[in-house]
């Protein structure tokens, strides 16, 4: 056999766009309550305000809402003519069959892909129980999809973080389902993720070695809801994101929980110098008046804990910073497939940056997401 003149290329962070398989496993109790696709037809397909056209009917509500407030856009249902018009065909983007989405990998030079839901990047159900039963068939389905091709394709779980007792059971579940990491949105429904409500899902995570993927996505609807585009949501996705990275690190999760590994997914990375410098120094003016509600360790003891990870996208201007601060051993990137935005040419361009050192380079598309996900 040939020998390998290269490491395994790691992407990080892409997705599935869901397909009515993934709802083949919804318990009897939730069947009649199964997701439907619903195409609008008294419109011409194109781009612009009708480039979305097709949608998901759950419990009486439709997804994506590509208009007004609490606006969000994604490529499933594939039947769209968003989801038509994307390079990738409909095979790849919902791996039905997963085929098609190793042909894309090979195309593009990726070894590993770690897969993401789309669908889950929104509240589905005010029901919390049935919104766990859609969780559960996804992640059923996922796992039975990537173990076709074991060595190529690894999946992150959906975890109903609104209900701790089902999330850490499903926790428990999925990692024995073979799942490298649970997915979460930076916040539990309404609550912060530091909440002590929320230890249970974060000892199962520990005892279980399953890291914590916290990926831009709105569990918070209230928040989201004061979003009035599609655009406002996505440029401003990143305020769940710092919710979580305070949670963990101001809000003492990483201190009741040293070590639980947590990173964060698809909102970059130049945003950590300016969260840890705010956060640091907040953290020295109200410790020096002894206000309560402080962790004992600074925000950034955590960061040189190696308990933190950050994917990163290619072209991010700050880049060198964010591995002066986190080490070089804690960045990832991701190439994001199928979605619009897709960086499937972040791996070219990490590649090509004049001021990353080669070692950081093998370590970002390597070394650093195998640790993470326990490759």
């Amino acid at each position: 056999m040939a020998r390998r003149s290269r490491s395994l290329i790691i992407d990080a962070d892409s997705h599935v766009e869901e397909a009515e398989e993934c709802w083949a496993y919804l318990e009897p109790e939730f069947r009649h309550r199964r997701p439907v696709v619903l195409e609008r037809k008294d419109v011409r397909p194109g781009k612009g305000p009708y480039v979305q056209d097709a949608f998901w009917l759950i419990d009486g509500h439709t997804f994506p809402r590509p208009y007004g407030h609490g606006a969000l856009m994604f490529g499933t249902p594939v039947t769209s003519s968003f989801a038509k018009g994307k390079k990738f065909s409909r095979a790849s983007q919902t791996l039905v069959p997963p085929a098609a989405r190793v042909k894309d990998m090979d195309r593009l030079g990726i070894d590993i892909q770690i897969l993401y839901p789309t669908i889950f990047l929104d509240t589905l159900a005010l029901d919390i129980r049935f919104e766990a039963a859609l969780m559960r068939s996804y992640n059923t389905w996922l796992a039975k999809t990537c173990a076709q091709f074991p060595n190529r394709l690894k999946w992150a779980a959906a975890i109903p973080v609104r209900s701790a007792a089902e999330g850490a059971a499903e926790i428990k579940r999925t990692k024995k389902l073979g799942a490298v990491a649970a997915l979460i949105y930076g916040t539990a429904g309404e609550r912060m993720l530091h909440e002590p409500e929320c230890d249970e899902m974060w000892a199962a995570a520990q005892k279980a070695d399953m890291a914590i993927a916290i990926h831009t996505g709105w569990n918070m609807q209230s928040l989201l809801n004061k979003m009035d585009s599609f655009y406002c949501s996505t440029a401003l996705g990143v305020m769940p994101s710092m919710m979580g990275l305070f949670s963990m690190l101001g809000g003492g999760i990483l201190g009741r929980f040293p070590k639980l590994r947590v990173g964060f997914f698809e909102a970059g990375a130049d945003w950590l110098p300016y969260m840890i410098n705010r956060m640091e120094r907040l953290w020295e003016v109200y410790s020096r008046n002894k206000w309560p509600g402080l962790t004992k360790h600074r925000p950034s003891d955590w960061l040189r804990g190696g308990n933190v990870y950050f994917c990163c996208e290619g072209d991010e201007r700050f880049l060198p910073v964010v591995a002066e601060l986190l080490g070089d051993d804690h960045i990832i990137t991701s190439a994001d497939l199928p979605h619009d935005e897709a960086l499937d040419e972040a791996i070219k361009k990490i590649h090509e940056r004049p001021d990353l050192s080669d070692r950081l380079k093998s370590k970002i598309l390597n070394a650093n997401p195998a640790r993470f996900y326990g490759l």
